[in-house]
């Protein structure tokens, strides 16, 4: 089974290459961050006490601290939903980091540096949890209080039937063309369980949205 920060096993270099973006890891890099148990950040401004400061404040442009009642979503103005309705994910992302980078507040006090570090972290953890499907399903459920245990073995013989098909294909593939057209099978497969994963979470059906996750992830 996949571990959380690799592509499946049976994958060639090849495939890996063509394939690979299909496969979003449950996590990208690092374990979900813990928010600071620091208070503040989302009311006044420790510096100039303007009121309305989010991770850095609109007045004085200070960094704030991280406030732990914020999520990821609200980071980015999203709703906590699996199908994200915005393709400007990586630009706003883009847009806190001019904001939030240590390297901009290096002239700062040791408080904000601190303070910098620390929300662009976060910022960074948080995008790369919410751009990939297997790392925004886990994510959803951990907000919900749902753990999914990552290692778990899966005992589903159909699915393991069809994981192991995909490996042979995979494997017999001779050129870049065959490839693609696994590519595009397995896409539509993590199309239809994500709607089934939406669909699910709405009805707040999380034994099922666990099911969706987990025939994604051996994908």
């Amino acid at each position: 089974m996949p571990t959380a920060s690799s592509s499946p096993a049976f994958c060639s270099p090849l495939s890996q290459h063509n394939l690979g973006i299909l496969w979003g890891s449950a996590s990208v890099g690092a374990p979900f961050r813990s928010l600071s148990n620091q208070s503040g950040g989302g009311g006044a401004c420790w510096s100039c006490g303007a009121t309305g400061a989010f991770l850095s404040c609109g007045s004085c442009r200070s960094v704030q601290p991280v406030d732990p009642a914020v999520d990821y979503f609200q980071i980015f103005g999203l709703k906590r939903e699996y199908n994200i309705k915005d393709n400007n994910l990586e630009g706003k992302y883009k847009d806190w980091q001019k904001k939030l980078h240590p390297d901009l507040v290096h002239s700062k006090s040791e408080k904000e540096r601190g303070y910098a570090a620390e929300q662009s972290a976060l910022v960074i953890d948080a995008y790369r949890t919410l751009s990939k499907p297997l790392s925004r399903a886990l994510y959803l459920l951990k907000l919900v209080g749902i753990h999914v245990d990552e290692d778990k073995t899966i005992n589903d013989p159909e699915l393991l039937t069809e994981m192991m098909e995909i490996r042979e294909a995979v494997s017999d593939a001779s050129d870049s063309q065959i490839l693609e057209k696994i590519q595009s099978q397995i896409k539509e497969k993590l199309e239809t369980w994500s709607d089934s994963f939406q669909k699910a979470f709405d009805k707040k059906d999380f034994d099922q949205c666990s099911g969706s996750y987990t025939e994604n992830e051996v994908l």
